[in-house]
């Protein structure tokens, strides 16, 4: 998974993806940090999901971690 946080400044914006993600589908969602924070109904509980989701990526992707959920 790749994250990050731009400022554009036309409406143009490029993104340079890893030649693994070459040939599969890629999701890009695109919104303002502003419309972050005001989302009506997010949950602590969502909050915490997406603070957490980088921290717990370096544990999640790792290949010991594909390795013990190939079977799944």
């Amino acid at each position: 998974m790749i994250r990050t946080v731009v400022k554009p400044d036309n409406q143009n914006i490029s993104i340079k993806l890893p030649k693994n993600f070459v040939g599969k589908q890629v999701e890009v969602i695109a919104f303002t940090i502003e419309e972050a924070s005001n989302i009506v109904g997010v949950t602590d509980s969502v909050t915490t999901h997406f603070a957490s989701e980088k921290v717990l990526a370096k544990d999640w992707l790792s290949p010991e971690e594909d390795l013990a959920w190939q079977d799944l």
